[in-house]
């Protein structure tokens, strides 16, 4: 299953590129995709470094050397027949991501995690939850190996009856996650975890609902959250890839989380139902995103716009 034409991936920033670029790169491969190597510098109006009274040509010194840098880790590449391009832009890094993706078409960006001890998110930059709010392509962040990998990639699902909006950022989930795990023969978890809000309190002292009723209440939501998970799992070929069901009764971040601390990589929607379009990830997204250790590829709903505006170009040395 083929799903990408052209990947961006950034090179920048102080966590090591390679194991982006090597996932990049294994990506590309099997996707015979195009691959674009990509840092961003500060610009002159961000810091002083590049900037030096009567030297205005250093800018350009800096960014020659970088795109030495890339060609080097382009070569190896290229060696092994992938298509890759190089690209220094200046900027802020998120930005100049996300207009790579709507100016020039890439349809996923990868990058290393850092700040593996951050406050803002777990291994979560700020780079990375920028992106994840804001990017309209999948935005994969790529844990540093630590040992063996698993071989297990989760599709964390949340499809609903006869909500198709919702059902389509799923099978667009599931679609990726199959993808990776046909690509790396891994083994792929789709987890559904639901949940009927109201269950302690109608068996509270103050409802104190019959038990046989409240029972009977859970099993019809059950129900409907299985039906609508075989439903989506009818519309996804998964005939080439070694794969488990789980529907698992709990409540979403508790369950994503439990299952994604035995993968590699997690692939799950960001959908907001905030009402503020391209600014937040639910709020499910955001507590998962807080707590996992494994790589992430997040993923936006089709039709997402991000609030980002290009219309001036970025200072881009392209080779």
């Amino acid at each position: 299953m083929k799903r990408f034409k052209k990947i961006l991936c950034y090179v920048g920033g102080p966590a090591d590129p390679s194991p982006a670029v090597d996932a990049a790169a294994e990506l590309a491969e099997h996707n015979d995709a195009r691959l674009t190597l990509v840092d961003v510098l500060p610009s002159s109006t961000e810091g002083p470094w590049l900037t030096v009274p009567g030297r205005p040509e250093l800018e350009n010194l800096v960014i020659s050397s970088r795109l030495e840098d890339l060609q080097e880790m382009a070569e190896p590449l290229r060696n092994r027949g992938l298509k890759v391009e190089i690209e220094v832009t200046t900027g802020s890094p998120f930005v100049e991501l996300i207009r790579g993706v709507v100016v020039d078409g890439h349809d996923l960006v990868v990058k290393t995690a850092q700040n593996l001890n951050s406050p803002l998110g777990g291994m979560l930059g700020t780079t990375a939850l920028h992106l994840m709010r804001k990017c309209p392509a999948p935005v994969w962040v790529v844990k540093p190996p630590t040992g063996e990998p698993t071989r297990r990639v989760l599709a964390a699902v949340d499809p609903k009856p006869a909500a198709d909006g919702e059902n389509l950022l799923s099978y667009k989930v599931m679609r990726l996650a199959a993808s990776l795990a046909e690509a790396s023969g891994s083994q792929l978890d789709v987890v559904h975890a639901w949940w009927m809000n109201s269950e302690a309190m109608l068996r509270g002292r103050r409802i104190n609902l019959p038990p046989a009723e409240v029972d009977a209440l859970v099993r019809e939501t059950r129900g409907r959250a299985e039906e609508a998970l075989d439903d989506l799992l009818h519309r996804v070929d998964l005939g080439r890839v070694s794969h488990e069901v789980h529907l698992v009764k709990g409540q979403p971040y508790d369950v994503i989380s439990r299952f994604a601390a035995r993968s590699d990589i997690a692939v799950m929607g960001t959908l907001s139902r905030s009402g503020v379009e391209g600014l937040l990830i639910g709020n499910t997204a955001e507590r998962v995103l807080r707590r996992v250790e494994c790589s992430i590829l997040a993923v936006k709903p089709e039709g997402f716009a991000t609030p980002l505006r290009f219309e001036a170009p970025a200072v881009r040395a392209v080779i």
